[in-house]
């Protein structure tokens, strides 16, 4: 319950305060891509040892700063440090970092590179995340969208599913579903 509370918290911040300027955009999204990390499910062999740290990665012009380092700093979710790893640029000889990640963070800079990194990433258990267009129909599992001045989500979990994560029921009941037809 205190997880979802926490999420709630978030999806109110993503929502309202936007409205009066008072939180910046990419805050919100970090919060975001933090919260992600209590509300999916990873298969049980995906941490180095018992104690491995959760591996979020950045990949292209990162528009976070060094917010995202900051909320990270510190936090334990559950039982596991939080590590931010960035990567510069798309790079097929990247490949087997970029599947150690928990979740994957794919800038807009990498728009033209990514049907390669969903390729690489394929069957790979990494939470995809990205604020490119129809990042879902392309195979990725969540989007950053707006409507107006709210950051919503729009979440794949068929891409998901794939990828052998399990996303919980009270992150997709705040996300629109992609579906595919």
């Amino acid at each position: 319950m205190k997880k979802f509370r926490r999420f709630i918290f978030i999806f109110v911040l993503a929502t309202v305060l936007p409205v009066f300027g008072q939180v910046s955009e990419y805050a919100v999204k970090a919060a975001y891509l933090l919260n992600f990390v209590w509300f999916v499910n990873w298969p049980e062999k995906v941490y180095d040892d018992e104690d491995g740290a959760i591996e979020i990665g950045i990949l292209g012009d990162d528009p976070f700063g060094d917010t995202l380092d900051n909320m990270a700093k510190g936090k334990v979710i559950n039982g596991h440090s939080i590590i931010i790893r960035r990567f510069e640029n798309f790079d097929e000889g990247q490949a087997e970092k970029l599947r150690k990640c928990h979740l994957l963070f794919i800038c807009y800079s990498e728009k033209n590179s990514l049907p390669g990194i969903l390729r690489i990433l394929k069957g790979a258990p990494v939470l995809t995340v990205s604020e490119i267009e129809k990042f879902p129909l392309l195979g990725g599992m969540i989007l950053f969208d707006q409507e107006g001045q709210r950051i919503t989500l729009a979440i794949n979990p068929k891409a998901a599913q794939k990828a052998k994560l399990e996303i919980s029921s009270k992150l997709l009941q705040v996300s629109k579903i992609f579906r595919a037809e």
